[in-house]
């Protein structure tokens, strides 16, 4: 297979399996990323490929000489809490998170949990496609079986000792994905009331997609109605985000989430540091700036905001698409972190969530999708910064390009994820949102057409 180097993305390597990527591919990654005598951790999630392109990836691994641990089957806290407990360089994840069964992929995280950066995606890729006539002779996959998954819980148990002191009625939704292997389990051990939903885990994702979108929680945000629910929680394909549902049946956005964590976090914390994305609310700026908040922007991408929670020493780390994380509990993003910590929140305050969230500024916000092929996206967001810098007084070019008004802002960046190009829209009132929506998505569709 002529290897694609449009898989090699921003923050991970991603494709469509048999088409895109295969064992080869992952037996050369292997290879590239290995050196003698290093520690690396490697699991996979619950798709039919993953257990196959692993070893492929432990074969290429073990010819560079490097001591592997395979965790197998495991949700992504799992993954990553290994790797950190084990202290190797490298975790590294074969999965495909919230894209649909067809695809797999991979997720390279440092030891600590800080994600590689794109820089050094782009030396493996260049690496590879460097070896990739070259006839490898690759050894036996050799790996020591781990099971960490016990010790895991347990430390989630010792983070949350609040917790084992009120039973809250919670709905879990883990989409057949890779939170099914552990989340009920976490979740019952803290003595809740759970009411599963889809928590088996089950490759071909049969009741929703592992993206959890408004639209895939429906069966979930009718649920927390009628069962009275405290709240629900929704994750993606392999469990490094989570939605969640308040008691009212809203669904809740990262800022809202994060305002909400941020609020706590601030209290118990000296340290006012948070990051956000360039996407993020403007809510975000002016809810947490009343608790004394220092906020720092970062592009969109979960790798940008650990390595910059990481850097600055920040308390939180919040990205609108609900990637968040919280550094006192570990440096990667867990989702399974985000609905203990909103449970122990409202132990502590004594209020329903729909009270936290009806007490916190938000803005009309819309997150618009265009299609537009990987060769192109880039190019597109390109001409149009060129256009809006002659045209606005207020662009902001961190991460595609952000135009800023009075009444709001509107964000038009490339996916580094699909072939996408997303138009982010936030404004005061709904009929500024409204003008916003319709002039900017005309613009965006007549520049992808041309």
């Amino acid at each position: 297979m002529p290897i694609n180097p449009h898989i090699f993305r921003a923050y991970d390597i991603r494709g469509i399996y048999q088409k895109d990527i295969d064992e080869e591919i992952f037996r050369k990654i292997g290879f590239v990323l290995g050196k003698k005598n290093q520690k690396f951790l490697v699991g996979h999630d619950i798709r039919k490929s993953g257990k196959k392109l692993a070893m492929a990836l432990i074969e290429g691994l073990t010819t560079s000489g490097s001591k592997v641990f395979f965790c197998g089957q495991s949700s992504f806290g799992t993954c990553f809490f290994s790797g950190f407990k084990l202290k190797v360089q490298k975790t590294i994840f074969v999965t495909a998170s919230h894209l649909p069964k067809e695809w797999n992929g991979l997720k390279i995280n440092y030891g600590d949990g800080e994600p590689i950066s794109s820089k050094e995606i782009e030396k493996i890729r260049d690496k590879v496609l460097k070896i990739e006539k070259k006839k490898i002779k690759f050894k036996k996959p050799k790996f020591k079986k781990v099971n960490l998954k016990n010790e895991y819980i347990k430390t989630l148990f010792q983070k949350f000792p609040l917790l084992k002191k009120k039973k809250l009625k919670i709905i879990l939704d883990c989409g057949n994905g890779s939170t099914s292997l552990v989340a009920p389990q976490i979740f019952k051990k803290f003595g809740f009331e759970v009411i599963e939903i889809f928590c088996n885990p089950d490759p071909n994702f049969p009741n929703r997609d592992p993206e959890p979108t408004f639209e895939a929680t429906k069966i979930l945000r009718e649920k927390v109605i009628s069962e009275k629910a405290d709240f629900g929680v929704a994750f993606d394909g392999d469990g490094d985000r989570g939605v969640i549902i308040d008691d009212k049946g809203r669904y809740l956005s990262g800022n809202q989430v994060g305002i909400i964590l941020g609020k706590d976090l601030l209290k118990e914390s000296k340290n006012k540091k948070i990051i956000k994305t360039v996407s993020c609310s403007m809510a975000v700026d002016e809810e947490l700036k009343k608790d004394g908040a220092e906020i720092i922007e970062v592009p969109v991408g979960h790798t940008y905001v650990i390595s910059a929670v990481k850097k600055k020493k920040a308390i939180l780390g919040i990205e609108e698409s609900n990637h968040i994380v919280i550094p006192k509990y570990f440096l990667f993003d867990d989702a399974i972190l985000i609905p203990l910590k909103v449970a122990e929140i409202l132990i502590k305050e004594k209020k329903r969530l729909s009270e936290l969230v009806d007490e916190i500024k938000i803005y009309p916000f819309e997150d618009v999708v265009f299609e537009c092929p990987d060769e192109k996206k880039f190019e597109v967001v390109k001409s149009l910064t060129e256009k809006f810098k002659k045209e606005y007084k207020r662009v902001n070019t961190m991460d595609g390009v952000k135009v800023i008004f009075d009444f709001g802002w509107i964000l038009i960046r490339a996916s580094n994820t699909s072939p996408k190009i997303r138009l982010y829209i936030e404004a005061k009132t709904k009929e500024k949102l409204k003008f916003l929506k319709e002039k900017f998505s005309k613009i965006l569709k007549k520049w992808i057409k041309q």
